[in-house]
């Protein structure tokens, strides 16, 4: 992957953040479209890792921030009000699944061990599918 290109990944994330702490009562929403923005960037590093695109120390670091700003979207969650708190953890168990396969990830580039992260890679897929659902019943309990 080319400079410009983790360059236009970085300013993504950025972005996302930014548009993240906009606003506190729209804190659940912001943070899972931002966990989900942030998983989905995790696997297309970790698709450009497992094709040799991607040098080791570039993916594991990327990796590494976004075990972060997961973990920070989870915490941001946890920490929003809601009237519907079952939901609400829901949807930060589901962005607490995806920090835990990203940092899975991480260690298995670093380790650069390609059947480790190609499962890890299979969970963060899966996290994401559990944060989709988790966020569609968060959003219907609000209506």
């Amino acid at each position: 992957m080319g400079s410009i290109a983790w360059r236009n990944l970085t300013s993504l994330q950025v972005l996302a953040l930014a548009l993240a702490s906009c606003s506190s009562s729209d804190t659940i929403e912001q943070q899972s479209k931002l966990a989900a923005s942030t998983a989905e960037a995790a696997v297309l590093v970790t698709d450009s890792w497992l094709s040799g695109a991607a040098p080791s120390h570039y993916a594991s670091a990327a990796l590494q921030s976004f075990a972060g700003t997961l973990g920070d979207a989870g915490r941001q969650v946890q920490s929003a009000s809601s009237s519907d708190t079952g939901r609400r953890d829901a949807v930060k168990a589901a962005v607490g699944r995806l920090s835990i396969a990203a940092t899975g990830v991480e260690r298995a580039v670093k380790a650069e061990q390609q059947a480790q992260a190609s499962q890890a890679r299979q969970d963060l897929r899966a996290a994401q599918a559990d944060l989709v659902t988790a966020y569609r019943q968060y959003l219907a309990s609000q209506q």
